[in-house]
């Protein structure tokens, strides 16, 4: 019996001890970095980034150009894409996709989807088609970048921040085949 007991005591030290080096050996891991955000639209196209100090939300970006009814919108970044539909109201057709940690992109007024909800996508895809569906006052793209479900400045690239107040030309240029 007095084996046995001696035999329990060890292991507890060792699991102790094993425990106790995995700490100091094992890093906590960082917190994720923001995803590294793409222009919504194919590469070489040209799209007018539209912001305003009124806009609601302000940090939101309107993307168009000449006859974009029906253009494909492109995912961001990867991530798993959540439909909605209000219908008349604000957004219309919306896809919000969840890039994990908080942070997220929103599409807007889209005439049609692409995807199916809860879908995994993977940046790049067509998830949904320029319309203007909702308080649409014409065709457009509404954009955001969120986190946490709040608006923030959106950035494309590890560099490209959008152009805040007024209207830049956009061009992908990056993940494009030769």
């Amino acid at each position: 019996m007095e084996v046995l007991n001696v035999f329990i005591r060890t292991l507890r030290l060792v699991g102790v001890a094993v425990v106790a080096a995995a700490a100091v050996l094992v890093p906590t891991s960082p917190a994720m970095a923001a995803p590294v955000y793409r222009v919504p639209f194919h590469c070489g196209q040209q799209w007018q980034g539209s912001t305003r100090e009124d806009h609601s939300p302000r940090l939101a970006v309107d993307f168009n150009r000449s006859d974009d009814v029906g253009d494909h919108v492109l995912a961001s970044a990867d991530g798993v894409a959540q439909l909605h539909n209000a219908g008349d109201q604000s957004y219309g057709r919306y896809i919000i996709i969840n890039h994990g940690n908080g942070h997220s992109t929103l599409y807007a007024h889209l005439s049609g989807f692409n995807v199916n909800d809860g879908q995994r996508v993977n940046s790049g895809r067509v998830i949904g088609f320029v319309g203007t569906s909702g308080n649409s006052t014409g065709p457009h793209l509404h954009y955001e970048q969120r986190i946490d479900g709040n608006d923030i400045r959106a950035k494309f690239g590890a560099e490209t921040e959008v152009f805040y107040f007024g209207t830049r030309t956009y061009t992908r240029q990056v993940e494009c085949q030769p």
